[in-house]
């Protein structure tokens, strides 16, 4: 028997995602905010669930200034279309779990060699055997200074937790180098006969357990899918401010420590930009706003305004960079109708 899996042409972006309905802004703006905070993300789902390509939208939201080492076994992330890009990309192919020998290397001693790389961002197609020990030592070490994200098959953060100690071996307490997971899967109509590809939860990790996450409230939700409004909505942990590990990221940026107003700001920003480009996208009629090559150049203007904002007043508030995005998105669309 034969498996053939097409694929989009183009990488998926979060607003495309937005679009089809898989995430709603919110948790795009959370989505961009946890990768800009170089966070270490496991994308859980069943087969054909999206983990894939969501996993290739958020490597869309990673600075292009930093390197990205892909590991794969059966080559599925978009890393063609991020070279073109400008993206600075290695691909690393490695042998698959299901072998025993080749001339490819395996995925655990991949993870090692890139390791030697120095700084970069570690994106393994499928967390699935040996190289989740490599993986998690890695992580726990500090060896990894930037975002490391990767796919595992699992419905839910403890079906994860399952399945990397009990399956895969590594130890109970080395999974808390896990800071989110994000899972992804269909929802069926009640007559089984339609499903929809949804994001149903976004949980973080907490670092106080010691033996089993979830008997100890070691996951905690920031998103969580509502079936009736089909889309997901804020926990009241994240919008009151008890998430630690959003708490940690805005801990290392000056004005953002105890600021919890100033970082759900910043959220709340990113969101709002994800949102214009498919509300200007769909008023246009121009598709071209979703797509990758402009998700890029938006991401580098929200940037670089951002900066500018932080330089004249020590931080980047909506109201001061969300119109001039606004401006930089409008002079975007007047150069495409020339």
């Amino acid at each position: 028997a034969y498996a053939i899996r097409r694929h989009r042409e183009e990488p998926w972006t979060l607003p495309l995602f937005i679009k089809n309905k898989m995430i709603n802004p919110f948790a795009a703006g959370l989505m961009s905010f946890l990768i800009d905070g170089s966070r270490t993300i496991l994308v859980a789902g069943t087969r054909s669930s999206g983990k894939t390509s969501l996993l290739g939208s958020l490597m869309l939201e990673i600075i292009p200034r930093y390197r990205i080492i892909v590991l794969e076994d059966t080559l599925e992330l978009p890393v063609e279309s991020l070279r073109n890009l400008k993206y600075d990309i290695l691909r690393m192919k490695v042998r698959s779990a299901l072998l025993k020998s080749s001339t490819e290397i395996s995925a655990d001693d991949g993870i090692r060699t890139s390791l030697r790389l120095g700084d970069s961002c570690l994106i393994v197609g499928e967390v699935r055997s040996e190289e989740a020990k490599a993986l998690y030592e890695a992580m726990r070490v500090g060896a990894l200074a930037n975002v490391v994200a990767g796919t595992i098959h699992g419905a839910s953060p403890y079906g994860v937790f399952d399945r990397v100690v009990n399956d895969l071996g590594v130890p109970a307490t080395s999974f808390k180098a896990t800071d989110i997971i994000m899972v992804c899967n269909p929802i069926k109509t009640p007559d089984g006969l339609h499903s929809w590809r949804r994001v149903l939860q976004i949980a973080e990790i907490r670092k106080h357990w010691q033996k089993d996450p979830q008997e100890e409230k070691g996951f905690v939700d920031l998103m969580k899918y509502h079936v009736e409004k089909d889309e997901l909505e804020p926990s009241d942990d994240l919008i009151n401010g008890d998430s630690e590990i959003i708490k940690d990221i805005a801990s290392n940026v000056k004005g953002w420590a105890g600021n919890w107003d100033a970082v759900y700001d910043n959220i709340l920003l990113r969101a709002k930009i994800k949102e214009e480009i498919v509300s200007v996208s769909n008023k246009l009629g121009n598709l071209n706003l979703l797509e990758a090559p402009f998700n890029v150049r938006s991401n580098d203007s929200f940037h670089k305004i951002s900066d500018k904002i932080i330089q004249e007043i020590g931080l980047p508030l909506s109201e001061r960079v969300f119109p001039d995005w606004q401006k930089w998105l409008n002079q975007e669309i007047k150069k495409t109708r020339i």
